[in-house]
């Protein structure tokens, strides 16, 4: 089954860069299979705490406490009621220009979890690898991206901070958040087997356990139905400027959606 990208080129770009391209990608195709075209032309980046954690996550889990230290620096716990406080923060941000801040709570979920995804040697073997290689290519004709987060021979693998990693509930957090769509639109991009694929879920609650998941037979099908229904709503936007908003719903006459 050749699903491969073509016309490929990878390329060692930033993340910024990477966005910047006119290109679809699996976070895009995930959006239009979960809501519609409407909602992936119109959707508004807004920063959260729990992804501010996750990107740092990335960055120590993946690359390690020197590439970590080089880009985030630990914010105290300050009271912006006080002068001295609002000083020091004022003083801390001028010193570590260029870096991200991480809260003191913040930076001690990092250090239980890396100290815990080095203790479980399974999981860790799924982060070393070619960190967040962008790809770029054509599909059917159509432009595409593909940066998955750590690359190796035979498997790719993504990290996922989430508030309970056991088996029940991350699974549910995969079907809620059409994670497997991501995960096989990666492996069919790039020519791997789906099976290979790895997510590392990693627990920001006590006691911060790390385990590592493979994609049943079930979700693989499921998302690369969805991949394909979502790019084949993707491709008659580019080629027809045709907009959905809710696709594959059976209609009422007067074109109300019947649930």
């Amino acid at each position: 089954m050749e699903m491969k990208i073509e016309n490929l080129k990878q390329v060692e770009d930033n993340i910024r860069d990477y966005h910047s391209k006119d290109c679809i990608s699996a976070s895009g195709l995930k959006l239009i299979y979960k809501r519609s075209i409407y909602h992936y032309l119109n959707k508004e980046f807004k920063k959260t705490p729990a992804m501010d954690l996750g990107n740092a996550a990335h960055i120590l889990l993946y690359e390690g406490l020197e590439k970590f230290d080089k880009e985030y620096f630990v914010l105290p716990k300050l009271d912006m009621r006080k002068k001295d406080d609002k000083e020091l923060k004022k003083e801390l941000i001028n010193k570590n220009i260029g870096k991200e801040n991480v809260s003191n709570d913040q930076y001690k979920i990092l250090m239980k979890l890396y100290m815990n995804l080095n203790n479980y040697k399974d999981a860790l073997f799924f982060t070393k690898g070619k960190y967040e290689v962008s790809h770029y290519g054509t599909y059917e004709g159509i432009p595409v991206r593909v940066r998955p987060d750590c690359m190796g021979k035979d498997w790719i693998s993504d990290i996922k901070t989430c508030q309970d990693s056991s088996p029940r509930e991350f699974k549910n957090t995969i079907w809620k958040f059409s994670y497997m769509v991501q995960a096989v639109f990666y492996c069919d991009m790039l020519g791997y087997d789906a099976r290979s694929f790895r997510f590392i879920a990693c627990e920001t609650n006590p006691p911060y356990t790390v385990q590592h998941y493979a994609l049943s037979d079930e979700m693989i099908e499921v998302g690369r139905e969805g991949w394909k229904k979502a790019f084949h709503y993707w491709k008659k936007y580019v080629l027809e400027n045709k907009i959905s908003y809710f696709h594959g719903y059976d209609k009422t006459s007067d074109k109300a959606i019947i649930l």
